[in-house]
């Protein structure tokens, strides 16, 4: 009877860590990638089977021609070209996921990452010039490596697939050593499958298939992303209203005729193994698709209604939001704010944005916190308005701003007028 109990809790627990990482990977998804996603898992699971629906599960809550272009959701024309900068991605994670000595870490990474996403230099090196343990560095790292892209900052490319493949697949040990001892023959099934069983084979290669070859395989420079809103907010006057962006993502619902046949009690272990991994993965999928449009929404709606000046007249008027304060807010740990934010757009009627656009580190200031896009704004404001043949240094800004009750130091007003793209004074003088 004891054993019975024990055998029963592991099984449950393997159902639930399955899922979880399905629902967990599928947050993650813009809506283009999210239907990529769906259409291939439709193909390859065989509990999946999509929906018919008949009617739209909503109609568009206001007339679009108020907001958006005639058809501009159907026309590929009108998204948004989209070329992702890397570097600005994993900066904005950073100060998401890391603080002190660790974000130091992360940022020395993300400076020495080549061109397919792999460290190029050792550790060591790096705890050196910080002057900070190998152990940290390294532990930095392996946290590093679960940022979006899932993978980057890894030493090779071997352990960029392990981490990607753990991350959507859960730990699955003879996939671990397939693609480190066997990294040369994941080519050839053939010959793995003379060292393994067939089934299992099959499963890990076919997941092996949807990993990137590398970590910034996605940001090629040749490779042109169009970027779909996964959210379009309606401006009422006195309220916002959200939709998400569901057009054109199947409608999923579990089949029943392999339910059957795992109950054959003559089903070879490893087959039954198989199907049932397959039917997790089933579940976790359909859970995820609605975990996703709650969250999303809850977390959107939130956004929007904080920063509702930022919504109706720009940047300029971005209040001090960051990750902690939202996810307090929603109820939700930081680490799935960070996922469901991260890649994703918002439709304002002003143009299409980033959510993590509706995010702001803040600055203190004798009126209580400011935004560092306000800072900014308040840069390029002062600079526009100087006199051009004795143009403001970044120390006379520092002075200006504190003479307002900003407190900002001269080193971060060059950080802002460096991201603004605004040359230093001596470059902006003109005559004498």
């Amino acid at each position: 009877m004891l054993k019975t109990t024990i055998q029963v809790k592991l099984q449950n627990r393997l159902v639930l860590t399955v899922s979880l990482k399905q629902q967990l990977a599928l947050l993650v998804l813009p809506k283009l990638e999210l239907q990529e996603t769906i259409r291939q898992e439709l193909e390859e699971n065989p509990f999946l089977e999509e929906m018919q629906v008949l009617e739209p599960e909503y109609e568009p809550i206001k007339d679009l021609s108020k907001y958006y272009d005639e058809d501009e959701e159907r026309r590929l024309s009108n998204r948004l070209v989209h070329k992702p900068d890397l570097l600005e991605l994993l900066e904005f994670q950073i100060e998401l996921e890391f603080e002190g000595e660790k974000k130091e870490i992360a940022k020395e990474i993300a400076g020495n990452l080549n061109e397919k996403g792999l460290l190029d230099i050792p550790v060591e090196e790096i705890a050196s010039k910080l002057n900070l343990p190998v152990s940290l560095v390294e532990e930095t790292r392996q946290e590093f490596m679960k940022l979006e892209p899932t993978g980057i900052g890894a030493i090779d490319i071997k352990e960029s697939l392990w981490a990607q493949y753990s991350e959507t697949f859960g730990n699955d040990q003879l996939a671990k050593e397939i693609i480190y001892q066997h990294f040369e023959e994941i080519p050839y099934p053939e010959k793995l499958k003379q060292k393994y069983p067939k089934d299992q084979i099959d499963y890990i290669l076919s997941n092996i298939k949807t990993l990137k070859p590398y970590p910034t395989y996605s940001f090629s420079e040749e490779i042109t992303t169009y970027i779909e809103p996964d959210i379009y907010v309606y401006d009422n006057g006195d309220s916002f209203e959200i939709q998400i962006n569901e057009k054109g993502i199947p409608k999923l619902k579990l089949t029943t005729d392999y339910k059957k046949l795992i109950s054959d009690k003559t089903l070879p272990e490893e087959t039954r193994k198989f199907l049932e991994e397959k039917l997790q993965r089933a579940v976790g999928i359909i859970k995820g698709i609605e975990q996703r449009r709650e969250n999303l929404k809850k977390i959107a709606e939130f956004l929007v209604n904080y920063q509702a000046d930022f919504v109706r007249k720009g940047k300029e008027y971005l209040k001090p939001l960051i990750l902690k304060d939202v996810a307090n807010e929603v109820g939700l740990h930081e680490s799935t704010v960070s996922r469901i934010v991260s890649g994703k757009y918002a439709q304002l009627p002003s143009g299409v944005v980033p959510l993590k656009a509706f995010f702001s580190t803040k600055l203190s200031s004798s009126n209580g916190d400011v935004s560092a896009e306000k800072v900014k704004y308040l840069i390029a404001e002062l600079i526009e308005k100087e006199d051009k043949r004795k143009p403001l240094s970044d120390q006379k800004i520092a002075n200006i701003l504190k003479s307002q009750g900003i407190n900002v130091a001269r080193r971060t007003v060059t950080k802002y007028r460096e991201q603004l793209n605004i040359p230093d004074s001596r470059t902006r003088r003109i005559g004498r």
